[in-house]
């Protein structure tokens, strides 16, 4: 399988190199991975278009929100710059993630790689992000297969790093969604 990575606009890179090196040349980053690194030594790489879905949704049903980049200092991925579209459409910096994502995400997408394998066909590489239920996982888009591999951290009962047939994937997602309250939902509050 031949993964395409589908490149940014222009917009998009610049505002997350900007927002980047604002933050890291004010100091404003202080953390053990990004503290040694001057901000011109950080750099982009691995730009990937974020996709939301609910927890009980079909990818169909998947909306792109963000693009996501790993920011690397050396061979070692520090940090995750994303940018997200403002009012207007334009593309502005959204946020520098330098949790547990970052090592998590920069492992999925290897592991994505190595699934491609000897398959054959085309599939897109993506990122799908469940929020209500803390997931992250690489999407490889296929008109054939769509397969999943989960970032560390992955919720309990996934394996992250995996890939899964993004059918199996969602429907143990689907287990794990919280139940949805009601107006007449008279189990706590106030």
């Amino acid at each position: 399988m031949t993964l395409q990575s589908p490149q940014p606009p222009d917009e998009s890179r610049e505002a997350a190199e900007a927002g980047l090196q604002l933050l890291a040349g004010l100091g404003r980053v202080r953390t053990a991975t990004l503290l040694p690194a001057a901000p011109e030594d950080l750099r982009l790489v691995d730009p990937v278009q974020m996709y939301t879905v609910a927890p009980t949704g079909a990818l169909t049903d998947a909306r792109p929100v963000s693009w996501r980049y790993l920011v690397r200092h050396g061979d070692e991925p520090v940090a995750l710059a994303e940018t997200v579209r403002d009012a207007s459409g334009a593309h502005v910096f959204g946020q520098l993630n330098y949790g547990p994502f970052v090592a998590g995400t920069a492992a999925a997408l290897a592991a994505a790689g190595d699934a491609g394998g000897d398959r054959p066909g085309d599939a897109e590489v993506r990122l799908l992000h469940v929020p209500a239920v803390h997931l992250i996982a690489v999407w490889l888009h296929a008109d054939s297969a769509d397969t999943l591999v989960p970032a560390a951290p992955a919720p309990s009962g996934i394996e992250a790093g995996r890939p899964y047939p993004a059918a199996q994937l969602l429907s143990l997602v689907a287990e794990f969604t919280p139940p949805t309250l009601t107006a007449d939902d008279d189990r706590g509050g106030g």
